[in-house]
């Protein structure tokens, strides 16, 4: 039965990619199939959409282990709420990604959200972070999830010197420890405040697999790196995901030591010293995950490479445009594979509230080869 699901699910791929429905423009409708599928016929249901609407589900993963993880990229500008600055710097985008991420957790299996930082613009505004905490607090219950803080959610007052006391009072570890997904924290980093959420881990399991996330802030020092490294260590049978802030940079590179720019002074560590003192250096971590900078044209912010032990490492930038994208990363293990997707759920009353312009309506997926692709998937 297992093998027949696998072969429905390509047969029903195949035909929602085909060549047909890339000519048509027709309104979504619902067809009655069965495939053959070796001995077996098995029929269902297999919704169509119209071109900008939203596909149906797959029908195979859901059967077979798959799950999906969202990546938010940097919400500073939602949070921020001035149209007159940035035309689609709205309360309204953050509310709607976040309602987007509940709403579907059961229609994608959404085993967490991974928030790239830069939650807010100005890191001591009251008001922003109230808005960021309404948009988030739709998942509480719901979808776990976990931020690395950005360099705009912090105070950077000169050389090694941090304060993240508005993002702690929003977010708090207390908010979270007495969750089932919650692992730990690194309880003192050496900046303010001296009990923080800054850098974290957190588990959850999907597809019969454990896995770890390990959150470090913006510009990690050494201190925080051996802090991880401690942590990713002591969870040998874990698949790791690493996220940061900053670590690639637009061009399908890592950011280079002195960094693109905007770091917090001081002691930090850039995407090629965080890869050659942490992350190259652990068999398990397979995905490295930042915000910080959007995608330069005709560049995925995608690298492959291979860590000490000859394991594939992706290393992910998902700093997006602002208008409301969301990553969403489909994990299908039966088929050996990552389906990369690129979403935005906002619904403007206008297209002229877009901070950029598609030919394509939102809600909508960007299907471009920077947005829409497939990685071999290693476990």
């Amino acid at each position: 039965m297992l093998e027949c699901y696998r072969r429905i699910n390509n047969n029903a791929r195949q035909l929602a990619n085909g060549s047909t429905m890339k000519r048509l423009r027709l309104p979504a409708f619902v067809l009655s199939l069965a495939f053959a599928a070796g001995p077996c016929i098995i029929p269902f249901f297999l919704q169509i959409p119209a071109a900008g609407q939203e596909p149906a589900a797959d029908v195979g993963p859901d059967k077979i282990g798959g799950f999906t993880l969202v990546v938010i990229p940097d919400t500073q500008i939602y949070s921020y709420n001035d149209p007159s600055w940035r035309k689609s710097s709205r309360e309204e985008v953050f509310m709607q990604m976040t309602k987007w991420i509940a709403d579907n957790v059961h229609r994608h299996n959404i085993r967490f959200a991974l928030h790239m930082g830069d939650i807010v613009t100005t890191y001591d505004r009251p008001e922003e972070w109230s808005r960021a905490d309404k948009a988030m607090s739709l998942l509480d219950g719901i979808v776990p999830y976990c931020f690395t803080v950005g360099n705009h959610d912090l105070a950077m007052d000169g050389a090694d010197v941090r304060d993240s006391n508005f993002f702690n009072q929003t977010f708090p570890y207390t908010r979270y420890q007495d969750q089932p997904w919650y692992g730990g924290r690194l309880e003192n980093d050496d900046f303010l405040p001296r009990d923080n959420y800054d850098n974290s881990y957190h588990f959850f399991t999907a597809a019969g697999q454990k896995y770890l996330i390990v959150s470090l802030e913006v510009g990690p020092t050494d201190r925080m790196l051996d802090w991880a490294d401690g942590v990713i260590a002591r969870h040998p049978n874990h698949r790791v995901i690493v996220m940061t802030h900053s670590y690639m940079d637009g061009h399908d590179v890592r950011d280079g030591p002195g960094g693109y720019g905007y770091l917090p002074p001081g002691a930090v560590n850039t995407g090629e010293e965080i890869w050659q003192k942490l992350i190259r250096k652990h068999r398990s971590i397979f995905f490295v995950l930042n915000g910080h900078l959007a995608n330069k044209d005709g560049h995925r912010g995608l690298l492959a490479s291979r860590g000490d032990h000859g394991n594939r490492v992706y290393q992910l930038l998902s700093g997006e445009d602002y208008d409301g994208w969301l990553r969403l990363l489909h994990f299908v293990p039966a088929e050996d594979k990552i389906v990369v997707k690129t979403y935005s759920p906002w619904k403007p009353e206008n297209p002229a509230d877009q901070f950029q312009q598609y030919d394509f309506d939102l809600p909508g997926y960007r299907v471009d080869a920077a947005h829409d692709y497939e990685l071999e998937y290693e476990h």
